[in-house]
C-alpha cells in the first residue's frame, strides 16, 4: 500500500510539473499568435518527440525528458552580419555555433513569413511575448 501511495504521489508530481510547464509556454504562445509570429512549434519537454500533432503551421507535442519545455517562432535570432567572420580566440566555438544557429533560423524563413518574425516586431511586443511566461507561472 505504502509503495503504491509513493508511485501515485510521483505521478501526480509528475502531472502538476508538466501541466505548470505547459501553462508557462502558452503564456508566450498565445501573444505571440496575436500579434502574428509564425510559430513552428510548442513542446513540453526536450530530447526525442513521443508525440505530437499539427495544427495549422504549429506543432504541438510531447517530448522525453520532461524538464522544461518551448515555443519556437520564426525569427528568433537576427541574421547574420554580412561578412562576418569568426574570430580566432578561444570564443570560437561559441561563435561558430551562434552562427550555424543564425544559418538555420535563416534557412526556415519563407516569403510569406515577411513581417511574422519574432525580431521583426517592435520592441514592446517582443518584451509581452517574453514576459508571457513568467506571467502565467504568477497566474499559477
Amino acid at each position: 500500500m505504502t509503495i503504491l501511495l509513493a508511485v501515485a504521489g510521483i505521478l501526480i508530481m509528475v502531472i502538476a510539473i508538466a501541466v505548470s510547464i505547459a501553462l508557462h509556454e502558452i503564456g508566450h504562445l498565445v501573444p505571440a499568435k496575436l500579434f502574428n509570429v509564425r510559430v513552428t512549434q510548442y513542446m513540453i519537454g526536450f530530447g526525442k518527440t513521443l508525440w505530437s500533432t499539427r495544427k495549422g503551421e504549429t506543432e504541438y507535442g510531447v517530448k522525453a525528458i520532461p524538464l522544461g519545455g518551448y515555443v519556437s517562432m520564426i525569427g528568433m535570432l537576427p541574421p547574420n552580419t554580412p561578412g562576418e567572420k569568426v574570430s580566432k580566440s578561444r570564443r570560437r566555438y561559441f561563435q561558430t555555433m551562434a552562427q550555424q544557429a543564425r544559418e538555420d533560423a535563416a534557412a526556415e524563413l519563407t516569403a510569406q513569413d515577411e513581417g511574422r518574425t519574432f525580431i521583426s516586431l517592435p520592441v514592446w511586443k517582443r518584451i509581452i511575448i517574453m514576459l508571457g511566461g513568467p506571467f502565467m507561472n504568477l497566474i499559477i
